[in-house]
């Protein structure tokens, strides 16, 4: 395993990150692990561009100078020569594997290879294999019950039409309703227009000219009250 290639999407921060620590632990491992190389790119990368800032001061805590990065776009080239690809995401492996299938084999997530159990690609099969045959039992199913199944919707739109002309008869009714009661609703509001209002205002948070005003209502009530109990 010679040539290591770390994928995200721009090739600003996760991928350049991973490339710049990874080389550095490459060169603390020494002679162990010399000759392996390393880089990164980004399927939707512009070139040129440098690291985001936060990824350069992130590295920057770990001694690491991000700096002088500048972002690469994915190529089949670089597929093609790496040995082992390393992707930030799930979207990611499929996209390198979408413009590369043969690179199928050598195309993981990061947290993926790094499992012990490498079994993913295993465990994904089987999941298609359940899909498919989830999506073919129930086809099966609505098949074979094809004819209750027209039966029943065409009752449903049969009792969706009836409760649609109930709807209309009931807002009928309703108007009709309403109509009769007309001239009794405008009597009673003429007869409540003449009640003088047996609430003094509450001017609680009002400007000033509030408060006056209820001191005037209650000063006017006040009065005849008095002129109430002079009489008796």
């Amino acid at each position: 395993m010679k040539n290591i290639l770390f994928v995200c999407t721009g090739n600003t921060c996760r991928s350049s990150m991973a490339e710049a620590l990874f080389r550095d632990m490459l060169e603390e491992a020494g002679e162990e692990l010399n000759g392996i190389k390393v880089e990164s790119a980004g399927i939707c990368a512009v070139p040129n561009q440098p690291a985001s800032k936060q990824a350069i001061q992130v590295l920057r805590e770990e001694g690491i100078d991000l700096s002088k990065h500048r972002a690469r776009p994915l190529t089949k080239d670089m597929i093609d020569r790496a040995d082992l690809i390393l992707t930030m995401t799930v979207n990611h492996k499929n996209a390198v594997i979408n413009m590369a299938p043969e690179a199928k084999g050598k195309v993981f997530t990061l947290k993926e290879f790094a499992l012990e159990n490498n079994n993913i690609d295993e465990i994904l099969d089987k999941l298609a294999v359940l899909y498919r045959r989830l999506y073919e039992k129930r086809d099966r199913i609505l098949k074979e019950r094809i004819g209750e199944i027209k039966a029943l919707e065409k009752r449903k739109r049969e009792l969706q039409r009836e409760i649609e002309k109930i709807d209309k008869q009931i807002r009928e009714w309703e108007q009709e309703i309403e109509a009769e009661f007309e001239d009794d609703k405008r009597e009673i509001a003429n007869l409540e227009k003449q009640i003088p209002s047996l609430d003094i205002t509450d001017p609680f948070g009002l400007p000033v000219e509030e408060y006056k005003k209820s001191a005037e209502d209650i000063k006017e009530a006040l009065k005849k009250v008095l002129d109430k109990i002079r009489k008796k």
